[in-house]
C-alpha cells in the first residue's frame, strides 16, 4: 500500500522501516525502528515491516465530477456507507474498472482511513477522491442503486449517469428522487452485500464501454 501510494504522486511524511527489513521511497523523514517498537504502533497483527503517514488533499466534488465525465463514466457516490472494509472494496474495485472519482457523503467511513486504505490495496490512491453534500446531486442525472422496486440492470442506462449512488446497507439511500436500478437476484435472496453489488454495477458500466 505504501508502494502504491508513493507510485500514485502521494508524498509522505514520515517513512518508518522495521529494523531488518529493506524499503525505500520517498518521504520527508525516514526512521528505522526496533522490532519491538514498531510492532507496538503498528495497526495490524502481522505487520509487513513498512508504515507510512501521508497527507492526502481530498478535492472539490466539482473537479471529481469533471473527471468522471471526462473519463466517460458516472460519478460514484457513497451515501451512509458506514463500513471501511465496504469502502475500501468499492475503491479496489472502481479502480480496477476504470472509474476515476468518488465522491463521499456523510456518514460513509473515511476513504483514507487505515482500514479503508488496506482494503483498498491502496488503489485508492488512483481514484481522486471528494467530499459531497445532498445538494451537490441537484440537476444531475443519478441513479440509486436499490434492492428491489428499481428498473432492472439490464435496462437501465447506467452509462448515460451523471452519478451512480451507492447507499447503506441499513438505511439504504438517503436522497429521494433518484432514478433507481435493482441487480436481479435469484428467488429468495434479498439483498447484496455493497461492496458486491458495486462491483456488478461497476463492471457492467465497463462492459457497455467497452462493447
Amino acid at each position: 500500500m505504501v508502494r502504491e501510494a508513493a507510485d500514485a504522486g502521494v508524498w509522505l511524511e514520515l517513512l518508518a522501516v522495521r529494523e531488518g527489513d529493506r524499503f525505500e521511497a520517498p518521504a520527508d523523514r525516514t526512521v528505522v525502528l526496533a522490532e519491538r517498537v514498531f510492532n507496538a504502533i503498528s495497526q495490524t497483527v502481522t505487520p509487513q515491516g513498512v508504515l507510512a503517514v501521508a497527507r492526502v488533499a481530498e478535492r472539490p466534488f466539482g473537479e471529481a465530477l469533471g473527471a468522471a465525465r471526462e473519463a466517460g463514466w458516472p460519478l460514484l457516490v457513497l451515501d451512509g456507507v458506514q463500513d471501511p472494509g465496504n469502502v475500501g472494496t468499492i475503491c479496489r474495485t472502481a479502480a480496477a474498472a476504470g472509474a476515476p472519482a468518488l465522491a463521499v457523503m456523510a456518514g460513509s467511513a473515511d476513504p483514507f482511513g487505515p482500514k479503508a486504505v488496506r482494503a483498498s490495496a491502496g488503489d485508492v490512491f488512483r481514484l481522486l477522491v471528494a467530499r459531497a453534500v445532498e445538494a451537490d446531486l441537484d440537476g444531475l442525472r443519478a441513479f440509486g442503486a436499490a434492492a428491489r422496486g428499481g428498473a432492472l440492470l439490464d435496462s437501465a442506462p447506467l452509462e448515460l449517469a451523471d452519478a451512480l449512488v451507492l447507499g447503506s446497507e441499513a438505511h439504504g439511500l438517503s436522497r429521494i428522487g433518484l432514478e433507481l436500478v435493482t441487480i436481479p437476484l435469484a428467488s429468495g435472496v434479498e439483498s447484496l452485500n455493497v461492496a458486491a453489488a458495486a462491483a456488478v454495477l461497476l463492471f457492467e458500466i465497463r462492459r457497455r464501454k467497452t462493447a
